[in-house]
């Protein structure tokens, strides 16, 4: 047998031994960070939109707009506080939300199954373990990058009444972007095609904007929705944002926190398992 024969089951075992370690390397993932903002580099004009230009957009249409019209009537929901005032820090909640989503569905089917990039890295010593933190660790940066200019213009107009219910705003909107990026990459790495994105975001995604308390108080649903609504990572992430925006106490903080960190670490986990199985086919 040839020296090159026999150097290609290594290889095979190697990676087969790769794929199959169970836990992220403490810094290897980092290569994927590494990688995927050198491709941003290349990319970001074609995010400026929806990142960052799209969400003050509908802030400025449904608050300013919307609020002139509900007027004084909206102190019956709101709480005392301008319909704008109510629904911006919402608005920024459900923004990681689409952001994360979305980076979460087509690039990392892309990914596994188009250009097939993540094969080429699992043949290196970074395992999937590494390959998904890593993944899932850029879509939440991502996200924070263009919460925190959302949390700087809440901030510069008023809305967010201090630095530090705008920097809480900026935690809240990366839970968020964990809390959805992980499940919907658990996903996408089981996808041939992008046809079930569109169960995800016409049936889940974009009705969780409407009955997770973004534009009007939860309470106001009947006692069945309301019930679904708290089992979704919205719900929490938009009671957490809006408490810290208009400073407010919160009673329940840790269990908010807590049900988008269960969202996001079992995400992770399904998302590592699914993706090694994928890889081992």
């Amino acid at each position: 047998m040839s020296a090159a024969q026999s150097a290609t089951p290594l290889r095979s075992r190697s990676r087969l031994a790769a794929i199959r370690e169970a836990a992220p390397h403490p810094t290897r993932w980092r290569h994927i960070v590494s990688y995927m903002l050198a491709v941003y580099r290349r990319e970001w004009h074609g995010s400026v939109f929806s990142a960052f230009i799209e969400p003050l957009v509908v802030l400025a249409g449904l608050g300013i707009g919307l609020g002139v019209l509900v007027g004084d009537k909206a102190a019956a929901i709101t709480g005392g506080v301008s319909y704008v005032a109510y629904i911006a820090p919402a608005l920024m909640a459900s923004s990681a939300m689409n952001l994360g989503a979305g980076e979460a569905a087509w690039p990392i089917l892309a990914r596994v199954a188009w250009v097939r990039i993540y094969h080429a890295i699992i043949a290196t010593p970074l395992n999937a373990a590494d390959v998904m933190v890593g993944a899932i660790a850029f879509i939440v940066g991502k996200v924070a990058f263009a919460a925190t200019f959302f949390a700087a213009v809440l901030l510069i107009t008023g809305i967010a009444t201090s630095p530090t219910g705008a920097l809480g705003m900026i935690g809240v909107s990366i839970l968020t972007a964990f809390a959805f990026a992980a499940p919907i990459v658990a996903f996408s790495v089981t996808q041939k095609s992008d046809q079930g994105f569109a169960f995800i975001f016409r049936l889940i995604i974009t009705p969780l904007a409407f009955f997770s308390g973004t534009y009007f108080p939860i309470e106001n649903l009947p006692f069945a929705a309301q019930l679904i609504s708290w089992c979704t990572p919205l719900a929490h992430a938009v009671t957490l944002s809006r408490s810290f925006a208009l400073g407010t106490p919160l009673t329940y903080a840790w269990f908010h926190l807590g049900a988008l960190l269960l969202w996001g670490v079992g995400g992770t986990i399904a998302a590592i398992y699914l993706f090694r199985k994928r890889m081992l086919k």
